[in-house]
């Protein structure tokens, strides 16, 4: 059984965010669901789909912030269409579950990851044009990446090329944490006014 990743800086920027209401929700259900673990005892209340394992925190993060779990949780709720597997209760499951939680979750890859905004002499590193992230492996191997509107990374090369007005500024995790929770937010709003205006 794998445990969630808990996120040592809550709204570190490499966490994924979820603007889209019907996303969050959706997601939500999957963390409500599954198997109970811990209820009244234990570390926390936990919920299992037999392969992940996953503390019910996550569901107000989700909600109300728009902090999502790791990508490959995202992928696995996906994967069963937001519904997850409710393994049978019991001694063992409960068992295997606290033996994983006091394990914890699988050790991070060593990488150097570097943030970056995008600006031009209209905007400010504070509410740059994009937010980039080039990203280190311990092997040499680097990976170029941008925030696209889904709130996620993807590859790009605006690294090289970029317009000539332009300027490329690097910055903390915090202040590139601090750009996702803004776009999330203003993103958000954005989708409920839409659905409101559609009623």
């Amino acid at each position: 059984m794998r445990v969630a990743r808990l996120y040592t800086v809550r709204n570190a920027p490499e966490r994924p965010r979820v603007a889209d209401p019907e996303r969050r929700r959706r997601i939500a259900e999957y963390l409500t669901g599954g198997t109970t673990i811990g209820r009244d005892h234990g570390p926390a209340v936990l919920h299992t789909d037999g392969q992940w394992l996953w503390p019910e925190r996550f569901v107000s993060e989700v909600l109300d912030e728009g902090l999502a779990p790791e990508p490959d949780l995202l992928s696995r709720m996906h994967a069963h269409g937001y519904r997850p597997p409710a393994p049978e209760a019991g001694a063992e499951l409960n068992d295997a579950a606290m033996r994983a939680w006091q394990a914890g979750p699988p050790a991070e890859p060593r990488l150097l990851i570097t943030y970056f905004v995008r600006v031009d002499p209209e905007t400010t590193a504070d509410r740059p044009l994009s937010l980039l992230r080039r990203t280190v492996t311990a092997a040499g191997g680097v990976t170029d990446e941008a925030v696209w509107r889904d709130l996620a990374w993807h590859p790009t090369n605006a690294f090289m090329s970029q317009r000539i007005d332009d300027e490329l500024r690097e910055v903390a995790p915090a202040h590139a944490a601090a750009v996702l929770d803004r776009w999330c937010e203003t993103w958000h709003r954005e989708a409920l006014s839409r659905t409101a205006a559609r009623r």
